[in-house]
């Protein structure tokens, strides 16, 4: 079961992300492993990770998560994804 993305939870992983060596901000090392377990631990993506632990729209995924789990609780499906509209090919119209 994953836990709820709170502020508290996301500025921890930044504070912990901002006491490690600068690199850039690259994805490596411990940096890596701070973004893996804030996946794990709150079901969050890959680029969520990544810009929550370099501090980048942290009240927005929270608000998110926070909104999907209302959701979840009060029973509302989640919406179905936009299917893609075909592509066609250019050859097709000559």
């Amino acid at each position: 079961m994953v836990e709820l993305l709170t502020r508290e939870i996301a500025y921890t992983y930044r504070d912990r992300a901002k006491a490690l060596p600068y690199n850039g901000m690259q994805d490596i090392g411990e940096r890596r492993a701070l973004r893996i377990e804030l996946q794990e631990r709150c079901g969050v993506t890959e680029l969520e990770a990544v810009n929550i632990i370099n501090g980048f729209h942290i009240d927005i995924y929270c608000m998110k998560y926070l909104i999907k789990a209302r959701e979840a609780q009060e029973g509302k499906p989640e919406p179905e994804k936009k299917k893609r509209r075909r592509q066609y090919d250019r050859r097709e119209f000559y």
